[in-house]
Parts: structure tokens; C-alpha cells; sequence
């Protein structure tokens, strides 16, 4: 037990003392912070531009061939109007830079609903904001026979709805149900992302530079393998620990400006659902989930002659561990489908499956045990080969150790 906790205490400070994991952890909400912070800064100033530039524009004609534009709106946009006989002599002009633009509107409006820009120039914000202003005036125009100005504005940009569900005669909290066991795929991703690949990288190096040799005359093989694995696994607890901390902090500030900041999706802090058994599974799936990934790590890293090819070989974990995006829409609408049943209880993806179906609620009580039931023995079976692959390996250090040696008594 003692030199277990030695090899514990050992994997764990060997990698929360590294600086690149802190900046790895820190760099990641804020990276998130600042693209969010940058978008919205982008999209203001492009949206200032183009509004800046639309007043800017001079010596823009509009020509209505359709019937549909109506001339006091084009006035009212400091615009003029031409007869449509007019179209090919103003486009002329905008060729040779006499003119800045030209705006037609076809006979053929209304049945192939197209219109055609000729602009002086090749600047994308000026096409932009043509564009956008010929758009509004067409828009405006057609609705002008509503007459109330209430009804035009829900015309074009339409209404919000608030969609209230109910499940067993009980109002639900819609997507905020979601948000909870959501976060365990998140978590997943970011600790998949790092953690997992600690357990190649120690054990790919300490073949490659032979201090495994050293290391196998103070403990066996087994303690030294679950001591890594139960090492990185506090190491994943210090994450979840710290993505925790700022998940509360955003929930406090968010608290604190009393509903003027809106979140995307309807998402409402208030009524976020924590059930005990979405959460239950999702930390179960995602801790079990990462130690059979872990195993297969070790394995790889063990069986494999170099550092180098133990990357190679693990590319198969990091590309399963992504593939059950390619069926999310089945996964989210069709669960009795046989692919999602062969997916939820396949080895390379039952943990990432396992937790979409759990956030979105898919899954019996009876298949979330048995999904985590088979993941429990795969991991047992990860790490039973990781251990036998890492002795071996310690034998082998110049070839691939073969299935048929690994599996040997």
C-alpha cells in the first residue's frame, strides 16, 4: 500500500508541478472569454460600418421594373428611382465609376424573387451595406399595405417563441434540463483533451529511456500501473475541480446582474435541474469513461517500441472518441435504432454516447446500468491489458509486442 501512495503521490505532483498544465487549464476558459468578448466586439464594429457606410452612400439609384417598390420609401432613404428603360445606360455609368450604384428590380420579381446590384468597386463592406439597404426598402415596400407599423416590424422579423413542455402532467424546464448532465460531455472532451494523454506519454518515455528497469525492482507491474492510473485520476479531479469553481463563480456573477445579461437557448440559471440520477450517471460515465481510455493509453504506450509510435497507434482513441458525432442526430432522436444500441455498449464509444444520450434523456434507468456496467468491464479489461502489456513491454524494448505474447499465460 505504501509504495502504491509513493507511485499516487509520485504521477500526480510530477504533473500538476508543470507549468504548461496550469496554463493549459487556465488558457482554455480564457481563450472561450476572449472569442466570445472578440465576436461580439467584431460584430458590433461591423455592424457600425456598415450602418456608417450606408449613410455615406451617394449617387445610388434604385430602378423598379416589378410594381413592388414604392417610390416615397426610396425618398425616404435619400434615394432616387428610374424607370426600368433606364437599367442598361445606369449601369454603364457604375462601370466606368460615374455612378456608385445601381439597383434593379425585374419584371421577373415575384416569380424567381432575385434582384441584381452593380457596384462601383470591389469593397466588401460597401456590398454589405448596398445590399442590406436595397433589401430593406424592398422589404419595407411590400409591406406597406399592412399599414400598422406593429404589424410590419412582426412580418419581417417575426415572433419568439417560449415553448413551455410538460412530462407526466408537470411543467418541465425545457433546455435548462440539459445544462447539467451537458456538462460531463464538456468535461469529458477537455479531459480526454489532456489527461488521457499523460498515461501514453509517461509510460511511452519511461520505456524509451529504460528507467522502467529501475522502477520495476521497487514495485510490480500492477502497482505501478494502477498507481498511474489512480495518479491521473486526481489529477482529473483538480480539473473537474477547477472548471467547477468557475462554473460557480459565472453562476454567482450571472446571479448578480438580476437577468439583464440573456444566455443563448433560452439557458436561465434559476432554472437549471440538477436530478440526481442525469448527475449520478453523467460522473459516472465520464470517470469510467476516462479510465478505460487511460487504459487503452497505457497499453498503447506500453506495447509499442517508441514514443513516436505510441502516437501513431492512439490516433484509433482520439478518433473514436469523436465519431459518435456523426450520428448525433440519430443518437438524439432515434435511441431504439441497433446502431445506437451498437454504439452505447461499444468499447471505443460507449462513454461519449452514454453521456449524449444522458443529457438529453434517451436512456431507461435500466440501460444507463448495464452501459455503465460494460464500461465498468471494459475498463477492468483496459487496465488488465495495460499491466500485462507494460510488463511485457519491460522485456521488449526494440519491437511491438504481439497479441498472441500479450495474451499468453
Amino acid at each position: 500500500m505504501a509504495k502504491l501512495s509513493s507511485v499516487v503521490r509520485h504521477e500526480y505532483m510530477t504533473i500538476v508541478k508543470q507549468p504548461s498544465f496550469w496554463i493549459a487549464m487556465i488558457a482554455i476558459p480564457v481563450l472561450i472569454g476572449v472569442v466570445i468578448a472578440l465576436s461580439i466586439i467584431g460584430n458590433k464594429a461591423s455592424v457600425d460600418r456598415i450602418e456608417e457606410l450606408a449613410k455615406d452612400l451617394q449617387n445610388i439609384v434604385v430602378v423598379d421594373g416589378s410594381g413592388l417598390v414604392d417610390e416615397q420609401t426610396v425618398a425616404g432613404a435619400g434615394l432616387t428611382m428610374k424607370p426600368i428603360s433606364e437599367a442598361p445606360s445606369l449601369r454603364d455609368e457604375v462601370r466606368q465609376g460615374k455612378r456608385e450604384a445601381v439597383v434593379v428590380f425585374p419584371e421577373t420579381l415575384k416569380q424567381e424573387r432575385t434582384y441584381q446590384i452593380y457596384l462601383s468597386g470591389n469593397d466588401l463592406t460597401k456590398m454589405g451595406s448596398v445590399s442590406t439597404l436595397a433589401d430593406n426598402i424592398l422589404k419595407t415596400s411590400v409591406f406597406l399595405p399592412l399599414k400598422s407599423p406593429e404589424i410590419i416590424a412582426l412580418a419581417q422579423n417575426g415572433a419568439t417563441s417560449q415553448i413551455t413542455s410538460f412530462k407526466d402532467g408537470e411543467e418541465t424546464a425545457g433546455f435548462n434540463e440539459y445544462i447539467a448532465p451537458a456538462i460531463f460531455v464538456l468535461l469529458f472532451y477537455i479531459i480526454f483533451a489532456f489527461s488521457v494523454s499523460y498515461m501514453l506519454t509517461s509510460v511511452s518515455e519511461e520505456k524509451e529511456n529504460r528507467s522502467m528497469e529501475m522502477v520495476l525492482t521497487y514495485v510490480k507491474p500492477r502497482t505501478l500501473i494502477v498507481g498511474k492510473l489512480l495518479g491521473v485520476s486526481l489529477v482529473t479531479l483538480t480539473q473537474i475541480a477547477f472548471f467547477a469553481i468557475l462554473a460557480l463563480a459565472g453562476f454567482l456573477i450571472l446571479q448578480q446582474t438580476n437577468g439583464s445579461v440573456s444566455l443563448p437557448m433560452g439557458i436561465e440559471p434559476s432554472r437549471i435541474v440538477l436530478d440526481f440520477w442525469p448527475i449520478f450517471f453523467g460522473f459516472s460515465f465520464l470517470v469510467v469513461g476516462f479510465l478505460m481510455f487511460a487504459g487503452y493509453m497505457t497499453a498503447t504506450a506500453a506495447a509499442a517500441p517508441s514514443s513516436k509510435e505510441a502516437n501513431n497507434f492512439s490516433a484509433v482513441f482520439f478518433i473514436s472518441a469523436f465519431i459518435p458525432f456523426y450520428f448525433i442526430m440519430l443518437l438524439v432522436t432515434n435511441p431504439d435504432n441497433p446502431i445506437v444500441k451498437f454504439l452505447t455498449f461499444f468499447p471505443l464509444t460507449s462513454p461519449v454516447v452514454a453521456l449524449v444520450r444522458n443529457t438529453v434523456g434517451n436512456m431507461s434507468l435500466l440501460e444507463s446500468w448495464l452501459a455503465l456496467l460494460t464500461m465498468i468491464i471494459f475498463m477492468i479489461i483496459s487496465i488488465w491489458i495495460a499491466v500485462r502489456a507494460f510488463r511485457l513491454g519491460a522485456l521488449e524494448f526494440g519491437s511491438t509486442i504481439k497479441l498472441s505474447k500479450l495474451f499468453k499465460k
